[in-house]
């Protein structure tokens, strides 16, 4: 590995790094800069409300937006009951695979949240143009270009946060300078945490460590042409999961990107992207907890350090002519990776688990947004990608014996050749019918395909096996909706659902001879369906009143064998109730889930629960003061789709293996947070 994974390809690429404007208050509750297309949420990092301890905790926020918690930092993103590459997650224009097989360090985990200008999601498929898949949503992280025949030079702004629960401290810091020539920008951010403590006082296995920072070089040669390089590093120090059967004492992330953005004229343009990031994740079962012990009294120290080497490329065409808004354009993502479990008692190489491991997918596309009249847009797309995967050490045998091809026989009887290709076909049609000036109605059909992961297809140890013989996922979806806009109001309501063949499905069963005659973590293809609505408003009122809603549910079908998908989320919302007059802001939010007891493979039922949160902000000039407290009522609880039962190996689980661990969130958290911007 450490390698770039191509010949050279066309030079004209991307790194982005950009400017920072000077951010004003917001005086909304979910801090939405403005909407895109239906169905896609605006957000603006640096005004966001009460810390979060990484990005995908601060994503939860968004109406039918969920995260699946193993810890304290690390928490995986879920949209539409969907996770994992259902999910396109970019980073500032690339993509970002990580390094654990268990998903500890998920692509939000490398996105320090303050350093980007806005955060877009998408729900389904509403754009072909960042690659395959994506059937669950599109997540983008983006900075944008400095522009300083506007904005003053330097810009920037420097803020810190504290949350009593945890003693969780964090700092950040940007700065951009330069002139309508050129620019510089440098950001960092740190954060820290101990264990947190539930609403009963119970202290969670949760505490980490982690520092961000980076620089981009920027050149503006002239109006509308813009060429940036960028370095970027994150260090992830000591973070604990309860939720899992290790821990990680380290993490590094190491990205280098390349942008080329360039308008030929009013009407065309080109953007180019380039990415190439590398991560080296260690995991182990004793640097921070006790660890199991053999029938003979020794320690079972078990480490397993990963590699993850993730390479991007979009190259697009964007021309506008007459009522239509054409985009053409090429990708290519490609990622390596490699995991080792090593017995630390007496370095012997047990399993290697992801035996040298590699995807690529490369594709083409196009799609067209046509304005037939000021009322009704029409909008539609194909894309078609080539995705391969392999494995280079599939044969290798490990100091004790075991060979990862031998695995996946036992499994599922296959043998020779292991390597696989497909053809994966998207699209999508969409129509937008603009009512009257307040309302407009959405729907759109979509087809995604979605190829196996890494772990999916290749992941070898002695109870958890991926299947090299899985096709790929085709999700068939429908989406409708509604948005009623007015100057004091607005409220927006849709469906959808999602028929799957050959949905992904991990599964548990008996193999002969493996795993001591325990259940071996497997996966098989079923038919599934996806379906659920979405509701959220809000309403000012007396002019310093504001009430905001927002419902979510989804249901999640097994079609094969009956019951129940697993990581559905039950019906859940929130209501909360602002007073905003000049620079002040107070308010109550009611954040409420109901009982989930439908559940999928190896899921524990959760009750329901209704927390209250507090807030209020302040800002005097270029100062905002924010203070609150998240769960009031200091009320114990968890989230259905948090890791509440650890992995039963023994050869990984360290002080609580074997228990079903009620990870719960935390309890009462008192935060405090300063922001000033230049």
């Amino acid at each position: 590995m450490r390698h770039l994974p191509f010949a050279p390809l066309p030079l004209t690429i991307l790194v982005s790094l950009v400017a920072m404007p000077t951010y004003a208050q917001q005086n909304t509750l979910i801090v939405e800069a403005h909407r895109g297309l239906p169905g896609e949420t605006l957000l603006t990092p640096q005004a966001s409300p009460a810390p979060a301890a990484d990005a995908a905790e601060w994503l939860r926020r968004v109406n039918g937006v969920e995260a699946i918690r193993m810890g304290g930092h690390g928490l995986d993103p879920v949209i539409r009951g969907q996770q994992g590459n259902a999910l396109n997650i970019l980073v500032d224009g690339g993509y970002v695979f990580g390094g654990c097989p268990n998903r500890m360090d998920p692509p939000t985990a490398y996105a320090p949240l303050h350093s980007f200008d806005r955060v877009t999601v998408s729900k389904g498929v509403t754009t072909l143009q960042y690659g395959a898949g994506g059937s669950g949503g599109t997540v983008l992280f983006e900075r944008n270009a400095p522009d300083f025949t506007r904005n003053r030079s330097p810009q920037g702004n420097v803020g810190a946060t504290y949350d009593d629960n945890g003693e969780r401290a964090g700092m950040y810091a940007h700065l951009v300078a330069g002139n309508p020539q050129g620019y510089v920008r440098v950001f960092g951010e740190r954060q820290e945490a101990s264990d947190y403590e539930d609403g009963s006082g119970q202290r969670i296995h949760s505490g980490f460590e982690t520092t961000s920072g980076g620089l981009t070089l920027g050149m503006t040669p002239q109006e509308g042409t813009e060429i940036a390089l960028g370095i970027e590093s994150v260090r992830e120090r000591d973070v604990k999961f309860a939720g899992a059967g290790m821990d990680s004492p380290k993490s590094d992330n190491e990205t280098v990107r390349l942008r080329l953005d360039h308008a030929f004229s009013d009407t065309l343009r080109m953007e180019h992207r380039l990415q190439y990031t590398t991560i080296d994740h260690e995991m182990d079962n004793y640097s921070l907890r006790t660890p199991p012990t053999m029938p003979n009294g020794m320690p079972m120290q078990r480490r397993s350090p990963t590699e993850s080497d993730t390479f991007t490329l979009k190259s697009m065409l964007e021309q506008q002519q007459g009522d239509s808004d054409l985009r053409v354009g090429i990708n290519v993502l490609q990622n390596e990776r490699d995991a080792d479990i090593i017995n630390d008692a007496n370095d012997i190489l047990l399993f290697n688990s992801w035996p040298e491991v590699m995807t690529r997918q490369s594709g083409v596309f196009a799609e067209l947004d046509h304005y037939l009249n000021d009322s009704i847009t029409v909008s539609g797309g194909v894309r078609v990608d080539y995705a391969q995967a392999s494995t280079n050490a599939a044969y290798k045998t490990s100091d004790a014996g075991n060979i990862a091809a031998n695995f996946y026989r036992s499994a599922y009887g296959v043998e020779g050749d292991l390597d696989h290709d497909s053809v994966l076909v998207g699209g999508f049609l969409r129509g937008e019918l603009q009512l009257n000036p307040s309302k407009t109605l959405y729907a759109s059909l979509s087809r995604a395909e979605r190829d196996a992961d890494a772990t999916e297809r290749y992941f070898a140890k002695g109870d958890w096996v991926g299947n090299p013989t899985l096709d790929a996922e085709a999700h068939h979806q429908v989406d409708i909706g509604v948005i009623h806009q007015q100057e004091n109001a607005r409220w927006e309501a849709s469906a959808y659902a999602d028929r799957v063949n050959d949905y992904i499905y991990r599964d548990s069963a008996i193999v002969a001879g493996m795993n001591r005659g325990n259940p071996v973590t497997l996966y098989r293809h079923i038919d599934a369906t996806l379906y659920g609505v979405e509701l959220s408003g809000e309403w000012r009122w007396a002019k310093v009143w504001e009430t905001r809603g927002q419902l979510s549910w989804v249901r999640g079908d097994n079609l094969d064998d009956g019951g129940a998908l697993a990581d559905i989320a039950p019906l859940r919302g929130q209501l909360a109730q602002f007073y905003q007059r000049d620079d002040w802001e107070v308010g109550l939010t009611a954040r409420f889930s109901d009982n989930q007891d439908r559940l999928g493979q190896g899921e524990v039922a959760t009750s329901g629960y209704v927390v209250v949160d507090a807030e209020a902000s302040w800002q005097w000039n270029d100062v905002t003061l924010r203070a609150g407290a998240k769960n009031l009522l200091d009320k114990t609880y968890r989230d259905f789709l948090n890791r509440n039962r650890s992995a039963g190996d023994p050869f990984l689980a360290g002080e609580m293996s074997g228990q079903a661990l009620p990870l719960n969130e935390p309890g009462r958290s008192l935060w405090l947070g300063v922001d000033y911007a230049f």
